[in-house]
């Protein structure tokens, strides 16, 4: 959600065009709200997010042990210099707006992956790399935890990986002395996962086959 404070409606401005000041904060709305979505769609997929009301969260009655989230407040700030404004400075705007951009995605971010840790600290869905005894056994261990899905066109996605820089170095490094019997292993794995997933979407659709038709 963007926020922009208005005048009082009830306060009288000489100096100001009202439908003016309307449209521009309107159209700065817009923008602002652009760059939002832009900024939220680096780590969720549009057609997966879900959106609730002010004041309103998400729970599960029927089961309770299941994370229940509300709406967490991002907020950030930016001014223009008088000085700027004097020199007619249009690249302030851009300066701002990528500040803008950059707060938002920094604390979006950070509530993600601290939402996702603790889903899976609830449900137990964690891989310790340590216990493992590798990285490479770890990531086994890591498909097999996951659950593939298959989307509306019956096309199988495979999950992605977020690690930071350090992370990304080694686990590429692991995976580059991987063993041919090794990555016959994941592929065994994936294989099994897509399979899966794409039953589990056959299964669903028979369910909302109408009365009178046949099943694809």
């Amino acid at each position: 959600m963007v926020k922009i404070m208005e005048r009082n409606s009830q306060s009288v401005d000489y100096f100001v065009d009202p439908d003016f000041v309307e449209k521009f904060n309107e159209s700065l709305r817009r923008l602002l709200s652009t760059l939002q979505q832009s900024t939220m769609a680096k780590y969720i997929n549009p057609e997966g997010a879900q959106r609730i009301k002010h004041g309103a969260m998400f729970c599960n009655p029927a089961a309770p042990q299941v994370y229940s989230g509300g709406i967490e407040t991002h907020s950030t700030l930016f001014d223009i210099a008088l000085e700027s404004i004097a020199a007619h400075d249009v690249k302030v705007l851009e300066r701002c707006f990528n500040r803008f951009q950059e707060d938002m995605e920094a604390q979006f971010a950070r509530m993600i992956y601290s939402s996702v840790s603790k889903v899976c600290d609830q449900s137990g869905n964690v891989v310790d790399a340590k216990k493992s005894g590798s990285l490479q056994l770890a990531f086994l261990e890591m498909l097999e935890k996951i659950e593939f899905s298959a989307n509306k066109t019956g096309e199988v996605a495979l999950p992605e990986i977020h690690l930071g820089t350090d992370a990304f170095n080694e686990f590429t490094r692991a995976m580059q002395e991987s063993t041919p019997e090794y990555e016959a292993m994941v592929e065994d794995i994936k294989a099994r996962k897509v399979a899966e997933a794409l039953e589990r979407e056959s299964d669903r659709k028979a369910k909302f086959v109408r009365y009178g038709e046949s099943e694809q």
